[in-house]
């Protein structure tokens, strides 16, 4: 949905939006109280969600901290929903941490890239989260459990609940949906261990405590810690490596995710020219025609590369493979991987809550 219906989506909602943030915070008081009941397995919980409803980088976060804690020493498994999959309630083994063994249109495109990206986490899904906790456990023996967009999932006890918030704007429009783009009011915050700043490169450097100020007014005594998105490599479609010499390079870039603009800005950075853009609606199900009419626009462009981003190609892989790889009429799709850096401090707060 593109920013003008957007806005006029919000504005028509906004009157609808007290309600969704009084039954939002009805369930809270129901599991506080006791009439929800929460569930409890023998391992810590880490979860890592938002209050926005996308945009904020959870999911590199979540490769993040699982490659951190498999360096450590511990055994981390990977707990999701799976949005815009058909596992239902689950569990299902996406990766059993040697190999993938679902794929995006079972599982999601999201817990299918963190099943692509690490070797020896496995991650299960379902709406039961629980149940697939006790699966990562029981079949795995993992160590840990990270809990993919938990914070709002209050069935599943969690021993950390760590908050992303975009630097560049963290409370977004400030209203809740439908009104606005938040899942949760902003008091919600006081129930999160800690907060990360995410995608700090987007903000001037002397910006960042005004934001951090603006934050702590909200939340009160909870940690804030800052991570930045830095480009890691582009890996290409057909699996072989992609060339060095990429200044001035000409690219195509299209995506399916919630803030589409950071990332034709992320490979202009690295020096390459970026001669079109498509963006499309966050988990877009592409169509053969869809992605033909994409490939059309980047060869009329003069591109020599089409980018996309990882999520998006866990997505349109197994269409590409059949319908499009080895043809010589559309330059070679890339796939552009990121990394995210959170602060030191922020590892060393998780070790001392966890100890």
């Amino acid at each position: 949905m593109n920013q003008r219906y957007l806005h006029i989506f919000f504005a028509l909602g906004r009157p609808f939006s007290p309600i969704y943030a009084l039954g939002m915070s009805l369930r809270q008081k129901a599991y506080q109280c006791g009439l929800f009941h929460v569930h409890r397995v023998d391992r810590p919980v880490i979860s890592i969600g938002n209050i926005c409803l996308g945009g904020t980088g959870k999911t590199p976060h979540v490769i993040a901290m699982a490659h951190r804690l498999q360096a450590e020493g511990l055994r981390p498994a990977i707990v999701s929903r799976g949005y815009g999959g058909r596992a239902g309630s689950g569990p299902v083994v996406v990766s059993d941490g040697e190999t993938c063994l679902s794929q995006a249109e079972t599982c999601g495109d999201e817990p299918f890239m963190m099943a692509s990206s690490l070797s020896g986490v496995p991650v299960i899904v379902g709406s039961n989260r629980f149940a697939c906790a006790q699966t990562a456990i029981k079949r795995f023996d993992a160590t840990v459990i990270l809990l993919d967009d938990g914070f709002q999932h209050m069935a599943l006890f969690r021993d950390l609940d760590i908050v992303l918030l975009p630097a560049k704007a963290p409370f977004g429009t400030r209203n809740v949906f439908p009104g606005g783009d938040l899942r949760e009011p902003i008091k919600a915050l006081k129930r999160a261990s800690a907060i990360i700043l995410t995608k700090c490169e987007q903000v001037p450097g002397n910006s960042l405590d005004l934001i951090k100020t603006e934050v702590r007014k909200e939340s009160g005594s909870i940690p804030i810690f800052s991570s930045y998105t830095c480009f890691s490599r582009i890996r290409m479609a057909t699996g072989a490596r992609a060339g060095e010499k990429s200044s001035n390079l000409p690219v195509y870039c299209f995506c399916a995710i919630a803030m589409p603009e950071p990332f034709a800005a992320l490979v202009a950075k690295q020096g390459m020219a970026v001669v079109g853009e498509k963006f499309f609606e966050d988990h877009h199900q592409f169509s053969k025609e869809e992605l033909e009419g994409v490939f059309v626009l980047a060869r009329r462009a003069g591109a020599k590369m089409i980018l996309t981003t990882a999520k998006d190609f866990a997505r349109i892989q197994g269409l590409w493979r059949s319908e499009f790889k080895g043809r010589k009429d559309i330059p070679p799709l890339g796939i552009v991987e990121i990394d995210v850096e959170i602060e030191p401090s922020f590892y060393s707060f998780v070790h001392s809550r966890l100890a």
